[in-house]
């Protein structure tokens, strides 16, 4: 897979997973308001309801009720228990069927939750439900045998609406039993909810929702912009590589031609006039070469791939003259570079790469000529030491100079200020000049003044 595939994957499975987790904080934040919701209420209801039950069964009359189904035949069920097993069950199952027919029939259930509406001042959207969960009898105060089957149902409702039998609901849970031989123990539990349970809940974590919901689209529609930036970089990119392919095809041909005619023209011509030429046929010589590797290695990223680079000991005076005799061809009446190297530094040796640090310099040097209004135009380079004891490379110009909100950007790759929208070039040139610096571990600065010029000033490590 390409990098980018990786990289577009690397970004989606990020956006799916910041989803994800929105999905389940909502979810979360939804469960616990839920669990707290109407507290206070709950809490009243069963202040009122163990009142009214105290010392009695699921309602007022309850245990009566029990007791009156269960305790006639309490004798005949402990001997069937203890003789016929069979006999035991049917009577077991005909006691459970006329306790829950009468227990579901009981009017008082729904009495008791209109007196506790009245007394906790509850809505009419609040409803109940009573379930229950156990009755079993004892004959010994010991063992407590079922007279209800709850294996199929957990619990048998015998009083309000099921829709309300919810964890969150549980205002009651009771199992009360006598200790004492021939008794029966009941347990039994009673939920209070709200019909609107839902909205309630949705309406106290609306805020929630709400800016969860500016997160996620703020988001997706950075990820969106950001992704359409980046395909459109990536697409200019393309383009810009097609292009210095095609400009380094192009230029092959006429740089071997003059290559060809300078040797042509170092063979014919007498050595008197070869005595007189040869400075210049070397600088040309030099420049073709040079010329020959920015075309090879024009705008090619990988040139700056640290792992590649091979930085040499050099004595950075000698690159710096080299530099000098190679760039007289860009000085006139009207254009003047100045070099002054101090006496110093010319025996110190730094790690450069001599090919980049030349081309850095060449790159300085013409934007400090072409970016320029001045009738009489100079550069000022100076290799010195500081008052630190630094080595300092300064490249000065008398030029147009960089407004001061644009200096942060002047090293992107591809900007150009507005003072220089009009004039030819890609804005690649001092970015190329930054990644030079980064890649010699240097450090660079810049001070400039609209209308007076600008001053790059390098700070480069001696050995």
């Amino acid at each position: 897979m390409k990098r980018s595939g990786v990289y577009k994957t690397i970004a989606i499975c990020c956006l799916f997973l910041f989803l994800i987790l929105q999905y389940l904080m909502l979810v979360q934040s939804y469960e616990i308001k839920r669990s707290h919701l109407f507290q206070k209420e709950k809490q009243d209801i069963k202040v009122v309801y163990n009142r009214y039950i105290l010392n009695d069964k699921m309602f007022p009359g309850g245990q009566k009720l029990v007791d009156s189904t269960l305790m006639p035949h309490m004798n005949r069920l402990k001997y069937y228990h203890q003789e016929d097993r069979k006999a035991f069950d049917e009577l077991r199952d005909s006691i459970a069927g006329q306790l829950l027919s009468k227990l579901q029939n009981n009017p008082t259930i729904d009495s008791l939750f209109e007196v506790i509406r009245a007394e906790t001042h509850l809505g009419k959207d609040f409803g109940y439900a009573l379930v229950l969960k156990d009755v079993s009898v004892t004959f010994d105060a010991k063992n407590f045998i079922p007279i209800i089957d709850f294996s199929k149902n957990y619990f048998i409702r015998i009083g309000g609406e099921p829709n309300f039998i919810e964890k969150d609901n549980l205002v009651s849970a009771m199992a009360i039993a006598a200790n004492n031989k021939m008794s029966n123990r009941v347990a039994f539990t009673l939920y209070v909810g709200n019909i609107n349970t839902k909205y309630s809940v949705i309406k106290s974590i609306f805020p929630l929702l709400l800016l969860s919901g500016c997160c996620i689209t703020g988001i997706v529609g950075l990820y969106w912009v950001t992704y359409n930036n980046w395909m459109k970089q990536k697409r200019m990119a393309e383009m810009a590589s097609d292009f210095i392919n095609n400009v380094t095809h192009e230029f092959n041909t006429p740089l071997t031609t003059i290559r060809i005619a300078l040797s042509n023209i170092a063979v014919k011509v007498s050595d008197e006039e070869k005595v007189k030429i040869s400075p210049i046929l070397e600088t040309m010589g030099r420049q073709i070469k040079r010329l020959d590797r920015l075309v090879n290695k024009a705008i090619d990223l990988s040139v700056f791939n640290q792992e590649k680079v091979i930085l040499e000991q050099r004595y950075l005076s000698v690159l710096i003259d080299q530099f000098g005799q190679d760039i007289v061809i860009l000085t006139s009446e009207y254009t003047k570079i100045y070099i002054l190297i101090d006496k110093k530094v010319s025996p110190v040796k730094v790690l450069v790469h001599p090919f980049m640090f030349v081309t850095m310099l060449n790159n300085l040097v013409e934007n400090g000529l072409k970016y320029n209004n001045e009738k009489l135009k100079h550069i000022h380079i100076h290799l010195k030491y500081s008052a630190a004891n630094e080595l300092l490379l300064i490249v000065q110009d008398n030029g147009i100079g960089i407004a001061e909100n644009q200096l942060p950007h002047i090293f992107t790759k591809g900007y150009r200020g507005k003072l220089h929208s009009s004039s030819d070039g890609l804005g690649l040139g001092l970015f190329f000049v930054h990644e030079v610096i980064r890649i010699h571990g240097w450090k660079i600065e810049v001070k400039s003044t609209v209308g007076q010029g600008t001053k790059f000033i390098i700070y480069i490590p001696t050995l």
